[in-house]
Protein backbone atom coordinates (compact mmCIF):
# COMPACT_ATOMS: atom_id res chain seq x y z
CA UNK A 1 0.00 0.00 0.00
CA UNK A 2 2.80 2.33 0.92
CA UNK A 3 4.56 1.59 -2.36
CA UNK A 4 1.40 2.35 -4.36
CA UNK A 5 0.97 5.63 -2.48
CA UNK A 6 4.59 6.54 -3.11
CA UNK A 7 4.18 5.68 -6.78
CA UNK A 8 1.08 7.87 -7.04
CA UNK A 9 2.88 10.76 -5.38
CA UNK A 10 5.73 10.36 -7.87
CA UNK A 11 3.21 10.44 -10.70
CA UNK A 12 1.63 13.61 -9.33
CA UNK A 13 5.05 15.22 -9.11
CA UNK A 14 5.81 14.30 -12.72
CA UNK A 15 2.44 15.63 -13.82
CA UNK A 16 2.94 18.95 -12.03
CA UNK A 17 6.37 19.44 -13.58
CA UNK A 18 5.08 18.45 -17.04
CA UNK A 19 2.29 21.03 -16.87
CA UNK A 20 4.63 23.79 -15.72
CA UNK A 21 7.13 23.33 -18.54
CA UNK A 22 7.92 26.22 -20.87
CA UNK A 23 7.10 25.76 -24.54
CA UNK A 24 9.90 24.73 -26.87
CA UNK A 25 10.84 26.70 -29.99
CA UNK A 26 8.91 25.56 -33.05
CA UNK A 27 11.51 24.69 -35.65
CA UNK A 28 12.59 22.00 -38.09
CA UNK A 29 10.26 19.03 -38.39
CA UNK A 30 7.89 20.52 -35.83
CA UNK A 31 7.30 23.53 -38.07
CA UNK A 32 6.72 21.15 -41.01
CA UNK A 33 4.05 19.33 -39.01
CA UNK A 34 2.26 22.59 -38.32
CA UNK A 35 2.45 23.79 -41.94
CA UNK A 36 1.13 20.55 -43.45
CA UNK A 37 -1.59 20.32 -40.81
CA UNK A 38 -2.88 23.83 -41.51
CA UNK A 39 -2.73 23.28 -45.28
CA UNK A 40 -4.65 20.00 -45.20
CA UNK A 41 -7.29 21.33 -42.81
CA UNK A 42 -7.84 24.53 -44.79
CA UNK A 43 -8.30 22.55 -48.01
CA UNK A 44 -10.66 20.15 -46.22
CA UNK A 45 -12.68 23.10 -44.88
CA UNK A 46 -13.01 24.65 -48.34
CA UNK A 47 -14.08 21.36 -49.91
CA UNK A 48 -16.70 20.63 -47.21
CA UNK A 49 -18.10 24.17 -47.44
CA UNK A 50 -18.39 23.78 -51.21
CA UNK A 51 -20.17 20.47 -50.70
CA UNK A 52 -22.70 22.15 -48.43
CA UNK A 53 -23.16 24.96 -50.98
CA UNK A 54 -23.78 22.47 -53.79
CA UNK A 55 -26.34 20.54 -51.78
CA UNK A 56 -28.23 23.61 -50.60
CA UNK A 57 -28.01 25.89 -53.65
CA UNK A 58 -27.33 23.81 -56.76
CA UNK A 59 -29.58 20.80 -56.24
CA UNK A 60 -32.71 22.44 -57.63
CA UNK A 61 -36.03 21.03 -56.52
CA UNK A 62 -34.64 17.51 -56.30
CA UNK A 63 -33.68 16.27 -52.84
CA UNK A 64 -30.04 15.44 -53.49
CA UNK A 65 -28.81 15.58 -49.91
CA UNK A 66 -28.95 12.55 -47.68
CA UNK A 67 -27.39 10.82 -44.70
CA UNK A 68 -24.04 10.72 -46.48
CA UNK A 69 -23.97 14.53 -46.38
CA UNK A 70 -24.90 14.55 -42.70
CA UNK A 71 -22.12 12.12 -41.79
CA UNK A 72 -19.62 13.88 -44.08
CA UNK A 73 -20.15 17.15 -42.22
CA UNK A 74 -20.22 15.32 -38.88
CA UNK A 75 -16.88 13.74 -39.76
CA UNK A 76 -15.40 17.10 -40.63
CA UNK A 77 -16.49 18.85 -37.43
CA UNK A 78 -14.10 16.98 -35.07
CA UNK A 79 -11.15 17.63 -37.37
CA UNK A 80 -10.38 21.13 -36.11
CA UNK A 81 -10.71 20.31 -32.37
CA UNK A 82 -8.24 17.46 -32.88
CA UNK A 83 -5.88 19.89 -34.61
CA UNK A 84 -5.97 22.17 -31.56
CA UNK A 85 -4.41 19.41 -29.44
CA UNK A 86 -1.91 18.62 -32.19
CA UNK A 87 -0.73 22.23 -32.31
CA UNK A 88 -0.46 22.30 -28.53
CA UNK A 89 1.67 19.16 -28.71
CA UNK A 90 4.02 20.79 -31.23
CA UNK A 91 4.64 23.67 -28.82
CA UNK A 92 5.75 21.19 -26.17
CA UNK A 93 8.06 19.10 -28.28
CA UNK A 94 6.13 16.96 -30.77
CA UNK A 95 8.50 16.37 -33.66
CA UNK A 96 11.54 17.64 -31.76
CA UNK A 97 14.86 15.78 -31.57
CA UNK A 98 16.19 14.82 -28.15
CA UNK A 99 18.93 17.43 -28.56
CA UNK A 100 16.29 20.17 -28.67
CA UNK A 101 14.93 19.24 -25.23
CA UNK A 102 16.65 20.66 -22.11
CA UNK A 103 18.85 18.14 -20.31
CA UNK A 104 16.99 15.97 -17.84
CA UNK A 105 13.55 17.16 -18.96
CA UNK A 106 12.73 14.64 -21.71
CA UNK A 107 10.48 12.50 -19.48
CA UNK A 108 8.32 15.49 -18.56
CA UNK A 109 7.96 16.67 -22.15
CA UNK A 110 7.03 13.12 -23.17
CA UNK A 111 4.24 13.10 -20.59
CA UNK A 112 2.93 16.49 -21.73
CA UNK A 113 3.03 15.58 -25.43
CA UNK A 114 1.51 12.14 -24.96
CA UNK A 115 -1.43 13.62 -23.09
CA UNK A 116 -2.17 15.91 -26.03
CA UNK A 117 -1.70 12.95 -28.38
CA UNK A 118 -4.33 11.01 -26.45
CA UNK A 119 -6.91 13.78 -26.87
CA UNK A 120 -5.96 14.21 -30.52
CA UNK A 121 -6.31 10.53 -31.36
CA UNK A 122 -9.66 10.14 -29.61
CA UNK A 123 -11.17 13.02 -31.60
CA UNK A 124 -9.37 12.16 -34.84
CA UNK A 125 -10.62 8.57 -34.67
CA UNK A 126 -14.22 9.80 -34.39
CA UNK A 127 -13.66 11.98 -37.46
CA UNK A 128 -12.26 9.07 -39.48
CA UNK A 129 -15.10 6.70 -38.56
CA UNK A 130 -17.82 9.22 -39.44
CA UNK A 131 -16.13 10.11 -42.73
CA UNK A 132 -15.88 6.48 -43.76
CA UNK A 133 -19.53 5.97 -42.85
CA UNK A 134 -20.45 8.90 -45.10
CA UNK A 135 -18.49 7.41 -47.99
CA UNK A 136 -20.14 4.03 -47.45
CA UNK A 137 -23.65 5.50 -47.52
CA UNK A 138 -22.87 7.44 -50.71
CA UNK A 139 -21.67 4.25 -52.43
CA UNK A 140 -24.80 2.38 -51.36
CA UNK A 141 -26.96 5.19 -52.78
CA UNK A 142 -25.25 4.69 -56.13
CA UNK A 143 -26.50 1.13 -56.54
CA UNK A 144 -29.52 -0.94 -55.62
CA UNK A 145 -27.57 -4.21 -56.02
CA UNK A 146 -27.67 -6.07 -52.73
CA UNK A 147 -24.22 -7.59 -53.17
CA UNK A 148 -22.61 -4.17 -52.95
CA UNK A 149 -24.74 -3.22 -49.95
CA UNK A 150 -23.69 -6.42 -48.16
CA UNK A 151 -20.01 -5.69 -48.85
CA UNK A 152 -20.18 -2.09 -47.65
CA UNK A 153 -22.34 -2.72 -44.60
CA UNK A 154 -20.19 -5.71 -43.70
CA UNK A 155 -17.17 -3.41 -43.68
CA UNK A 156 -19.04 -0.87 -41.58
CA UNK A 157 -19.91 -3.61 -39.08
CA UNK A 158 -16.24 -4.57 -38.83
CA UNK A 159 -15.34 -0.90 -38.40
CA UNK A 160 -17.91 -0.48 -35.63
CA UNK A 161 -16.76 -3.58 -33.77
CA UNK A 162 -13.15 -2.50 -34.12
CA UNK A 163 -13.92 0.97 -32.81
CA UNK A 164 -15.75 -0.46 -29.80
CA UNK A 165 -12.97 -2.91 -28.97
CA UNK A 166 -10.24 -0.28 -29.40
CA UNK A 167 -12.03 2.19 -27.14
CA UNK A 168 -12.66 -0.55 -24.58
CA UNK A 169 -8.98 -1.50 -24.51
CA UNK A 170 -7.94 2.14 -24.38
CA UNK A 171 -10.10 2.93 -21.36
CA UNK A 172 -9.49 -0.26 -19.35
CA UNK A 173 -5.81 -0.80 -20.10
CA UNK A 174 -4.68 1.71 -17.47
CA UNK A 175 -6.21 2.94 -14.24
CA UNK A 176 -6.73 5.81 -13.91
CA UNK A 177 -6.85 6.82 -17.59
CA UNK A 178 -4.09 9.47 -17.20
CA UNK A 179 -1.74 6.55 -16.46
CA UNK A 180 -1.75 6.01 -20.23
CA UNK A 181 0.64 8.94 -20.58
CA UNK A 182 2.01 9.01 -17.04
CA UNK A 183 2.15 5.41 -15.83
CA UNK A 184 3.33 6.35 -12.35
CA UNK A 185 -0.10 7.85 -11.66
CA UNK A 186 -1.51 4.32 -11.41
CA UNK A 187 -1.00 0.97 -13.09
CA UNK A 188 -1.65 -0.61 -16.50
CA UNK A 189 -3.41 -3.95 -16.88
CA UNK A 190 -2.51 -4.23 -20.56
CA UNK A 191 1.08 -3.35 -21.28
CA UNK A 192 1.39 -1.28 -24.46
CA UNK A 193 -2.38 -1.24 -24.92
CA UNK A 194 -2.03 2.03 -26.84
CA UNK A 195 0.27 0.34 -29.35
CA UNK A 196 -2.07 -2.64 -29.77
CA UNK A 197 -5.14 -0.56 -30.60
CA UNK A 198 -3.09 1.71 -32.88
CA UNK A 199 -2.11 -1.25 -35.05
CA UNK A 200 -5.61 -2.74 -34.99
CA UNK A 201 -7.28 0.58 -35.80
CA UNK A 202 -4.92 1.34 -38.69
CA UNK A 203 -5.41 -2.06 -40.32
CA UNK A 204 -9.21 -1.90 -40.15
CA UNK A 205 -9.37 1.71 -41.35
CA UNK A 206 -7.16 0.81 -44.31
CA UNK A 207 -9.38 -2.18 -45.13
CA UNK A 208 -12.47 0.03 -45.14
CA UNK A 209 -10.75 2.65 -47.29
CA UNK A 210 -9.74 0.10 -49.90
CA UNK A 211 -13.19 -1.46 -49.98
CA UNK A 212 -14.89 1.92 -50.40
CA UNK A 213 -12.39 2.83 -53.13
CA UNK A 214 -12.63 -0.40 -55.12
CA UNK A 215 -16.38 -1.07 -54.92
CA UNK A 216 -17.42 2.05 -56.94
CA UNK A 217 -15.14 0.85 -59.75
CA UNK A 218 -17.40 -2.17 -60.33
CA UNK A 219 -20.59 -0.16 -59.81
CA UNK A 220 -19.63 2.45 -62.40
CA UNK A 221 -18.50 -0.14 -64.93
CA UNK A 222 -22.19 -0.94 -65.50
CA UNK A 223 -23.23 2.66 -66.11
CA UNK A 224 -23.96 4.00 -69.58
CA UNK A 225 -21.70 7.04 -69.52
CA UNK A 226 -18.70 8.32 -71.49
CA UNK A 227 -15.54 6.37 -70.74
CA UNK A 228 -13.52 9.49 -69.84
CA UNK A 229 -16.15 10.62 -67.35
CA UNK A 230 -16.40 7.11 -65.94
CA UNK A 231 -12.66 6.89 -65.33
CA UNK A 232 -12.47 10.36 -63.79
CA UNK A 233 -15.28 9.54 -61.37
CA UNK A 234 -13.67 6.22 -60.44
CA UNK A 235 -10.43 8.06 -59.67
CA UNK A 236 -12.22 10.65 -57.52
CA UNK A 237 -14.09 7.99 -55.56
CA UNK A 238 -10.85 6.04 -55.16
CA UNK A 239 -8.91 8.89 -53.56
CA UNK A 240 -9.52 7.34 -50.16
CA UNK A 241 -6.70 4.95 -50.99
CA UNK A 242 -4.23 7.79 -50.46
CA UNK A 243 -5.62 8.29 -46.98
CA UNK A 244 -5.22 4.61 -46.19
CA UNK A 245 -1.64 4.75 -47.49
CA UNK A 246 -0.90 7.49 -44.97
CA UNK A 247 -2.40 5.33 -42.23
CA UNK A 248 -0.23 2.37 -43.20
CA UNK A 249 2.96 4.47 -43.28
CA UNK A 250 2.49 5.60 -39.69
CA UNK A 251 2.41 1.98 -38.54
CA UNK A 252 6.19 1.99 -38.89
CA UNK A 253 6.43 4.38 -35.93
CA UNK A 254 3.96 2.87 -33.43
CA UNK A 255 6.65 0.84 -31.69
CA UNK A 256 8.26 4.08 -30.47
CA UNK A 257 5.31 4.61 -28.11
CA UNK A 258 7.15 2.16 -25.86
CA UNK A 259 9.69 4.59 -24.40
CA UNK A 260 11.30 1.88 -22.27
CA UNK A 261 12.30 -0.17 -25.31
CA UNK A 262 12.88 2.86 -27.55
CA UNK A 263 13.98 5.75 -25.31
CA UNK A 264 15.68 7.84 -28.01
CA UNK A 265 14.07 10.32 -30.44
CA UNK A 266 10.60 9.51 -29.11
CA UNK A 267 9.14 12.99 -29.67
CA UNK A 268 10.49 13.07 -33.21
CA UNK A 269 9.04 9.66 -34.07
CA UNK A 270 5.70 10.51 -32.49
CA UNK A 271 5.63 13.52 -34.78
CA UNK A 272 5.61 11.17 -37.75
CA UNK A 273 2.68 9.14 -36.42
CA UNK A 274 0.60 12.26 -35.78
CA UNK A 275 1.50 13.87 -39.10
CA UNK A 276 0.42 10.79 -41.04
CA UNK A 277 -2.75 10.63 -38.94
CA UNK A 278 -3.60 14.20 -39.96
CA UNK A 279 -2.99 13.34 -43.60
CA UNK A 280 -5.21 10.28 -43.33
CA UNK A 281 -8.06 12.17 -41.68
CA UNK A 282 -7.75 15.26 -43.90
CA UNK A 283 -7.47 13.33 -47.16
CA UNK A 284 -10.42 11.20 -46.09
CA UNK A 285 -12.59 14.28 -45.53
CA UNK A 286 -11.50 15.75 -48.87
CA UNK A 287 -12.04 12.52 -50.83
CA UNK A 288 -15.45 12.06 -49.24
CA UNK A 289 -16.66 15.52 -50.27
CA UNK A 290 -15.14 15.80 -53.75
CA UNK A 291 -17.72 13.78 -55.75
CA UNK A 292 -20.65 16.20 -55.12
CA UNK A 293 -18.50 19.10 -56.37
CA UNK A 294 -18.79 17.79 -59.93
CA UNK A 295 -22.07 19.68 -60.19
CA UNK A 296 -20.34 22.92 -59.14
CA UNK A 297 -17.62 22.62 -61.79
CA UNK A 298 -20.15 21.51 -64.37
CA UNK A 299 -22.19 24.64 -63.69
CA UNK A 300 -19.11 26.84 -63.79
CA UNK A 301 -17.77 25.50 -67.09
CA UNK A 302 -20.90 24.44 -68.94
CA UNK A 303 -23.55 26.84 -67.71
CA UNK A 304 -26.93 25.34 -68.40
CA UNK A 305 -25.69 21.74 -68.61
CA UNK A 306 -26.21 21.29 -64.90
CA UNK A 307 -29.86 22.21 -65.22
CA UNK A 308 -30.47 19.63 -67.93
CA UNK A 309 -28.73 17.05 -65.76
CA UNK A 310 -30.98 17.85 -62.84
CA UNK A 311 -34.10 17.55 -64.96
CA UNK A 312 -33.08 14.09 -66.07
CA UNK A 313 -32.20 12.85 -62.59
CA UNK A 314 -34.43 10.14 -61.13
CA UNK A 315 -35.43 9.37 -57.60
CA UNK A 316 -32.90 7.12 -55.83
CA UNK A 317 -35.54 4.71 -54.63
CA UNK A 318 -36.40 3.83 -58.25
CA UNK A 319 -32.84 2.84 -59.26
CA UNK A 320 -33.00 -0.51 -61.03
CA UNK A 321 -31.03 -0.35 -64.31
CA UNK A 322 -27.62 0.87 -65.55
CA UNK A 323 -29.21 3.91 -67.17
CA UNK A 324 -31.12 4.83 -64.02
CA UNK A 325 -27.96 4.25 -62.01
CA UNK A 326 -26.30 6.88 -64.18
CA UNK A 327 -29.16 9.25 -63.42
CA UNK A 328 -28.72 8.58 -59.72
CA UNK A 329 -25.03 9.27 -60.02
CA UNK A 330 -25.79 12.63 -61.69
CA UNK A 331 -28.12 13.45 -58.82
CA UNK A 332 -25.60 12.55 -56.13
CA UNK A 333 -22.57 14.08 -57.83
Amino acid sequence: MASLLSRSEEGERISQIAHSLPALPVEGFTRTIQAITYLVCIIATIVVCLRIYVRLRLSGTQRAYGYDDIFAVAGFVPLWPSIVFLILATHWGLGAHDSQVPDGMLLYYQVRVKEYMFYFEMIYFASSVLTKLAMAIMIIRLSSAKKYAYIIWGNMAVLGINAFVCLLIMFISCSPIPALWNEKLGFCRIHNGWIIISYAGSVVLAMVDWTCAITPFFILEGLQMPLRRKRSVQIILGLGIFGSAAGLVRMGYYHTYDTEAYPHESLYNWGHTILWSVLEAGLGVIACSLPPLRKLFKRFYQGSTGESGRKSALNISNVRSPSSLFSTFRLLC
